[in-house]
C-alpha cells in the first residue's frame, strides 16, 4: 500500500460523495481511503456506507472528539507508505496522488510536500488561487505555512509529530511549528485541490482561531529562543482581532477575505472549471 488518505467528516452530507468522487477518480490508483465520523447527525454516514469499494474504510464510534483525535486514529490505522490529507468538502485534481507521490519517492529527505489550491464557494464557483507563503521560521510562526487539506507526507513522520487534541482549529499551525526545525517540506508549483472557502468567517470563530494560535505560541515557547518575538506575535494577534471587529461592525469582512486569494485569468478559470468536472464525474 503506497498512500492512505484520511478524510475526518463531520455533519458533511452537501458535499461528502463529490469529495470521494474525486477521490476514486485518481489517476494514481494503489491507495486506501480511510473516512472518519466525528459524531455526525446528519445523514453523512449514510451516503457513505452506499459506497461498494475495498478500499475504502469507515470507522465511526457516534462521538465527537474533533478533528485532531480523528487525524491521529486516522494515522494510526494507515497502512499507507505516505499519508494525505483531505477535507470533506473538499475535491481533489485528477493528478493529486500521482504528483504528490512521484515528488515524494523522487525527493526521500522531503517529509512534507503540498500544493496551491483552487478556492471555490459551495456551489462550485471558482473565487481564486490561494499560494501558500515560502517557508521560514518567522512565517511559519505567523501563519500556517501549508494549505492543510493539500499535504502529503511520510506516515512515519506524521506518527511522530501527530496533532495535539487540545487545540481547535489550529492544529495544523502548532504541528508545523513544532516539526520546522527537524524536518524538510517542499510545495508543488501548482494547484492540486479545489479548496471550498464559503468566504463568510464568524467573528467569534476568527477571535477563538487567534486565541488558539495564542496558546499554541505558548505550548512552543521553549522553541523560540526570541522571547520577544513572542510577546510581538501575541501582540499582533489582538491587533488583528481588534482590526476583524471594526471591519464586522462595518459589514466589510470581505476585504480581509478576499485579500487571502489571487485573481486568475479568464483562460486559467476555463482550464480549471473543464478539471472540476472531471475530478466530478462519476466512475
Amino acid at each position: 500500500m503506497e498512500i492512505t488518505i484520511g478524510i475526518p467528516f463531520y455533519n458533511s452530507s452537501n458535499f461528502i460523495a463529490k469529495a470521494i468522487q474525486s477521490v476514486l477518480n485518481q489517476t494514481f490508483e494503489d491507495f486506501e481511503l480511510i473516512i472518519t465520523d466525528d459524531g455526525s447527525t446528519d445523514d453523512s454516514l449514510s451516503i457513505i456506507q452506499q459506497y461498494n469499494d475495498p478500499r475504502i474504510i469507515v470507522l465511526s464510534d457516534k462521538e465527537n472528539k474533533g478533528i485532531s483525535h480523528r487525524l491521529n486514529q486516522q494515522i494510526a490505522h494507515a497502512k499507507g507508505k505516505y499519508f494525505a490529507r483531505m477535507d470533506a468538502d473538499d475535491l481533489m485534481f485528477s493528478e493529486r496522488l500521482m504528483k504528490e507521490y512521484e515528488y515524494l519517492q523522487q525527493h526521500p529527505e522531503i517529509d512534507v510536500v503540498g500544493s496551491q489550491a483552487i478556492v471555490i464557494d459551495d456551489e462550485d464557483h471558482i473565487i481564486g488561487l490561494r499560494k501558500p507563503k515560502n517557508f521560514s521560521w518567522l512565517t511559519t510562526l505567523q501563519n500556517p505555512i501549508f494549505i492543510h487539506p493539500t499535504v502529503m507526507g511520510k506516515t512515519t513522520w506524521f506518527r511522530k509529530y501527530g496533532y495535539i487534541d487540545t487545540l481547535k482549529g489550529v492544529e495544523d499551525y502548532d504541528l508545523w511549528v513544532r516539526s520546522f526545525h527537524h524536518s524538510k517540506f517542499h510545495i508543488l508549483d501548482e494547484p492540486l485541490l479545489f479548496y471550498r472557502d464559503p468566504l463568510k468567517l464568524k467573528l467569534d470563530v476568527y477571535l477563538f482561531r487567534n486565541k488558539q494560535i495564542r496558546q499554541a505560541l505558548s505550548i512552543n515557547s521553549n522553541l523560540i529562543d526570541n522571547k520577544t518575538l513572542i510577546k510581538k506575535l501575541k501582540f499582533k494577534s489582538y491587533l488583528k482581532c481588534i482590526l476583524y471587529r471594526i471591519l464586522h461592525l462595518l459589514k466589510l469582512e470581505h476585504l480581509l477575505i478576499n485579500k487571502r486569494n489571487y485573481k486568475i485569468s479568464p483562460q486559467e478559470q476555463e482550464i480549471f472549471y473543464r478539471e472540476l468536472q472531471k475530478v466530478k464525474r462519476e466512475s
